[in-house]
């Protein structure tokens, strides 16, 4: 992840780890691993690693929309930068497998803390 940003490290609904890297007022990257990542019919592939990088300035009011990766396999990341500092927030993936099979994972709700 990137050197000068600040890794806010929480977990998810699933009970995984989850590291979500902030620059100033700017969500600059997510790092986790998604537990069920089920497609279309091969199944459920998990459990999946996410490390991407991009840029969601975060507004005002504390809510951010990161959406970064390859159509293959795409990250949208929600917030909220609460008052006390903590994140709070959805992330779900969603893309192909090499079989071009369609795959998503469920919303999974998150917390996170400096």
């Amino acid at each position: 992840m990137l050197a000068d940003a600040v890794p806010y490290t929480g977990h998810t609904i699933e009970g995984r780890r989850i590291v979500v890297q902030v620059r100033g007022r700017v969500v600059v990257g997510v790092r986790v691993t998604v537990s069920r990542y089920p497609c279309d019919t091969f199944g459920d592939v998990g459990p999946l690693p996410v490390s991407e990088s991009g840029r969601a300035a975060i507004a005002k009011d504390g809510r951010f929309r990161l959406v970064a990766g390859e159509p293959a396999q795409r990250v949208t990341l929600t917030g909220l930068l609460r008052s006390d500092g903590r994140l709070s927030g959805t992330l779900r993936v969603r893309g192909t497998i090499a079989t071009g099979q369609r795959c998503a994972s469920a919303t999974l709700r998150y917390t996170a803390h400096p």
